[in-house]
């Protein structure tokens, strides 16, 4: 229990000091960008670094976690604590294990934080900086819900409002219905529409009776679950959006019969890239020597960085092709992933008796 707590003190100071590294570096090159766009209000420019830092998360964390790793490694194989700690009768895996542990609870963690608002840090800031941006609307909305068509013609995400809504309702390719209003809100479960207007459109058609009736009710629910950061997957390329969010989008569109590749690819991202992170730590302590003279530590240090930014780049730039739609979410996501754990495990296998 010991050498747990001394191994994870030294890895965790690496990773501490590499993540407020990055991130001060991310939050300064930021506020350069809108230096001249910050708002007056002190309580604002606060917010703007608060959740500045927590989307700067999102590249600094996967990245301090593992170059933390690596430079740990390094680092205790050039002070010799390495093999020092081999020559006792530890083995490598029980070496590589509090590293190992702690980047995958920190992944877990941040996975955890991806099913929250931690998500929507950057449209936080976005706002902040164009205060304006709450009232941006996207327009000319059309949905598919059941025997449903929607059409709005303004939403406001960002405050749970539509406006001019209308929805027609077919019966075998008839229209059997419509409702229109001016106004709706989200209330967290339902589109609430206000002041609707009712058209009945009758069957048959006749002189004597009156084919179109109309009725005005109060409030009206629509659209079940479809919040709208959802409406946002069937609007946007690559939305933004939690994983909460992203699996109540994925119900529908599988209800609907609707692609889900889009859907699938946000998930995929959201809970399973970031356990790259741990698993290529195993790895790289698999190649790591038993001393420093068997290799040139500048090298091997090198290589590590690289083979670790060519990696973070990778799954970077496959998750964006699959939310995007360019490759199928289960081959640029999923398969990597598995190959991966695959050469993880058995390289974690053969750790269990190297020194």
């Amino acid at each position: 229990m010991k050498t747990f707590v001394f191994i994870s003190k030294n890895y965790l100071r690496y990773f501490l000091i590499l993540l407020v590294a990055l991130e001060a570096f991310f939050i300064g090159a930021d506020s350069i960008k809108y230096a001249d766009k910050f708002p007056d209000s002190a309580n604002l420019i606060v917010l703007f670094f608060f959740n500045d830092a927590l989307y700067a998360l999102n590249y600094t964390l996967p990245l301090s976690l593992l170059l933390g790793g690596i430079l740990f490694l390094i680092t205790f194989l050039k002070s010799n604590q390495f093999g020092a700690m081999l020559a006792l009768g530890f083995s490598k895996r029980q070496i590589l294990l509090a590293p190992f542990v702690l980047s995958l609870l920190i992944s877990c963690i941040y996975i955890a934080l991806n099913a929250t608002s931690f998500v929507y840090a950057q449209e936080r800031v976005e706002a902040i900086i164009d205060q304006n941006s709450l009232n941006n609307a996207q327009e000319d909305i059309l949905l598919k819900h059941n025997h449903n068509y929607i059409y709005f013609q303004k939403i406001y995400p960002s405050l749970n409002q539509a406006k001019n809504i209308k929805i027609f309702t077919l019966d075998n390719q008839r229209l059997k219905s419509f409702i229109q209003a001016e106004t709706g809100v989200f209330d967290g479960r339902f589109w609430i529409l206000k002041n609707a207007k009712i058209g009945q459109i009758s069957a048959t058609f006749s002189s004597q009776t009156n084919a179109l009736s109309f009725k005005k009710v109060e409030s009206m629910k629509i659209l079940e679950n479809f919040k709208p950061k959802v409406l946002d997957t069937f609007l946007k390329d690559k939305p933004t959006i939690s994983i909460i969010d992203a699996i109540d989008s994925l119900k529908i569109h599988l209800e609907q019969g609707l692609d889900s590749t889009k859907i699938r690819a946000i998930l995929y991202s959201a809970i399973l890239i970031p356990l790259f992170v741990p698993l290529t730590l195993v790895i790289f302590g698999y190649f790591i020597p038993s001393l420093p003279r068997y290799i040139k530590i500048s090298l091997l240090s090198f290589k590590l960085i690289m083979i670790s930014l060519v990696i973070w780049g990778i799954f970077f730039s496959v998750s964006k092709f699959s939310i995007g739609g360019i490759i199928y979410p289960e081959f640029g996501i999923l398969l990597p992933m598995i190959v991966l754990c695959s050469v993880t495990l058995y390289c974690f296998a053969k750790l269990k008796n190297q020194i």
